[in-house]
This record gives C-alpha cells, structure tokens and sequence, in this order.
C-alpha cells in the first residue's frame, strides 16, 4: 500500500514540474518567434502571454484528450488495486459468522468476474448473497448460511457444502459435480438443471426443492430426503441407496427419467 501511494505520489510531481516546464517553453517560443500579443497596460507579461498563448490554448485542449486516454489507461491498475482491498477485506473477516463487508466484497468480486475458487468461509452468514454464475469450485463453505442466495449458475465443483444451509436459494443450472452436500439442507431451493454428478448426498435435505431436470450421477442417496421435492424430467443414473420409498416420497417422480436398474425397481416402463 505504502508503495502504491509513492508511486502516486512521484506520478503528481513529474506531472507538475512536467507541466510548468511545458508552459515555459511554450512562452519563450512564442515570445521569440511569435506575434505581439495585445497586453492592457495594468496587466502583468506573464498574465497577458498566457492569456494570448495560441500554442497553450491548443495545448489545453489535447491535455484533456490526454488525461481521459489515462484515465481509461489506468482503468486495470485501478481495478486491480480495488481487487486487492477486497481481498483484504475477505481475509479479515476469517473467522467471523457475520460480516457486511465481506459479503459486499465478495458480491464485487463476483461482479468484476473475479474468480472465487478455493474461498475459504466456513460458518459464514451469507443470507441474500448474489453470487450468480460465480467461480466457488473447491470453495469451503461447511456450515455456512446461504438461505436465499442467488448462486445461478455458479460453478460449486467440488466444493465443501457439508451442513450448509441453502433454504430457498436459487441454484439454477448450478455445477455441483463432486461437491460434499453431506446434510446440506436444499428447503424449497431452485435446484433446476443442476449438475449433481459424483456429489456427496449422505443425508442431504430436499424437502420441496424444484429438482426438475438435473442429472444425479453415480451419487449415494444414504438418509437423503426427497419428500415433496419436484422430479419433474431429473435424471439418475448409476445411483446408490436410493430406494422406492424415497423416490416416491417426492412429487412427479413418475416423470423423471431412471436408469434400468431403477426403472426395474419402481415397476416403471422404459
């Protein structure tokens, strides 16, 4: 940070004593080769040459070109630095179940399309957050709470969900393959179109989530609970432990589309 604000600072003072120089010589020129300049008598010369200065009116007028073609310059440097605060910000509230600011940070992030895999925030309070088409994949967030967050789309690949709450949240064409979901509670959440392959689903709750065309794939269904959850069109292959009574526990099983073995088990038509 230190560094970053005396290179700020050495970029103000090359700028200054850049631009007296600048206007110098312009005056000199002008006062060499140039016109006689129409100066009132109470007027100091140094006023009235810049006043009259053709060459610094131009001038003037490409500074502005050049401080908006700086500004846009500087636009990832600006971004970047805002990135790292941040960052810092994430960091600082390790530890806490419930930070504004993190929960700002990240949503900015994301925003700014800045990956968050790996993020570690075990028991955090995320109630509410955005994280649309985000990057969670290997992200530890055990025990956290979720309710209500926006994750459509994201990608949680791998990412540790055990306990975590995401009651009513809107996963929508989430990525969840070979995610732990261990006694993760999914209440009434938008789950349609998600990837659930290779995830961990030991206890997992369902109750009322719209599971409506996502793929379950070689996945283990041990206590998982499906009462009242939509099956409308979801896929599963090559399940493990999900018996009858489980599937028929939820509403529109019928529709949903099983491999043999589960076709076979539910007495169902392929």
């Amino acid at each position: 940070m230190k560094k970053h604000i005396r290179r700020i600072f050495a970029r103000v003072i090359v700028a200054f004593f850049g631009t007296i120089l600048l206007i110098a010589l312009i005056l000199v020129f002008e006062a060499i080769f140039g016109a006689d300049k129409n100066c009132s008598p109470l007027e100091s010369w140094l006023i009235c040459q810049i006043r009259e200065s053709v060459l610094l009116n131009v001038v003037e007028s490409f500074s502005i070109l050049v401080a908006v073609l700086l500004f846009v310059l500087e636009t990832p440097e600006r971004n970047k630095q805002a990135h790292y605060e941040a960052w810092k910000v994430i960091d600082s509230a390790h530890g806490l179940r419930t930070s504004y600011a993190r929960l700002q940070a990240l949503q900015d992030l994301n925003e700014d399309n800045v990956s968050l895999s790996g993020l570690n925030a075990p028991e955090a309070d995320f109630r509410g957050i955005n994280l649309a088409y985000a990057d969670l994949s290997y992200a530890d967030l055990s025990g956290a709470d979720l309710s209500y967050a926006n994750l459509s789309h994201a990608k949680l690949s791998h990412a540790n969900l055990v306990e975590a709450k995401l009651n009513n949240a809107n996963l929508k064409s989430a990525y969840l393959t070979g995610a732990n979901l261990g006694y993760a509670s999914f209440i009434e959440a938008e789950l349609q179109d998600v990837d659930f392959v290779g995830a961990n689903l030991l206890g997992t709750n369902f109750v009322r989530a719209n599971l409506s065309q996502a793929y379950f794939g070689d996945v283990n269904f041990t206590d998982s609970i499906l009462r009242d959850a939509n099956l409308k069109q979801t896929k599963f292959f090559g399940v493990e432990n999900l018996n009858t009574t489980q599937i028929k526990t939820a509403i529109n099983w019928q529709e949903a589309i099983y491999d043999t073995a589960l076709q076979s088990k539910l007495k169902l038509k392929g």
